[in-house]
């Protein structure tokens, strides 16, 4: 039972799964749910990613007040903090970490109560440059082709017939 219990994800921790090439955060109690976006899937260390949330009641009247965010490395002291108001029927914002790793996001509101849930996201490194990728793509097709024209002009060459001897 002990190992049951530890297992069980805390109460104020949020769900964090991919849906197609996005991550869906999602958390419940009894009294509110929190549901939410992060685009891309895949958030690239010096790059921005969208987050979008919705604070839904299950009674009562909508919550439209605003939400503080805190963002950061895991373990880390927070570095980016921000407070959000409703923009149509979500809260958006665009965030930029600035080192791969593990990173922990903090959403607090208040309804009914405090409620400040958590979330860890993964940070991955950014894929090569643009201009280096292509770069590397018109390397290797240049060394490609020069390996081919060199390879025909030695079998045409190994095909002439040898010079007459006197």
């Amino acid at each position: 039972m002990a190992g049951a219990a530890l297992g069980a994800p805390a109460n104020d921790q949020i769900r964090v799964e991919r849906r197609g090439d996005l991550l869906d955060l999602s958390w419940s109690d009894a009294e509110e749910r929190l549901q939410g976006t992060v685009h891309p899937l895949h958030p690239k260390a010096g790059e921005p990613f969208t987050l979008s949330l919705h604070v839904g009641n299950f009674e009562g009247p909508e919550f439209d007040g605003p939400i503080t965010l805190a963002f950061h490395p895991a373990g880390g002291p927070a570095q980016v903090t921000r407070t959000l108001t409703r923009q149509g029927v979500n809260w958006h914002t665009e965030l930029i970490p600035d080192a791969p790793g593990e990173w922990e996001l903090e959403v607090r509101y208040r309804n009914t109560r405090l409620k400040v849930l958590n979330a860890r996201l993964t940070v991955v490194d950014p894929p090569l440059p643009r201009g280096l990728a292509w770069g590397l793509i018109i390397l290797a097709a240049g060394t490609a082709l020069t390996l081919g024209v060199r390879g025909a002009l030695r079998r045409i060459r190994g095909q002439e017939p040898p010079a007459p001897t006197t």
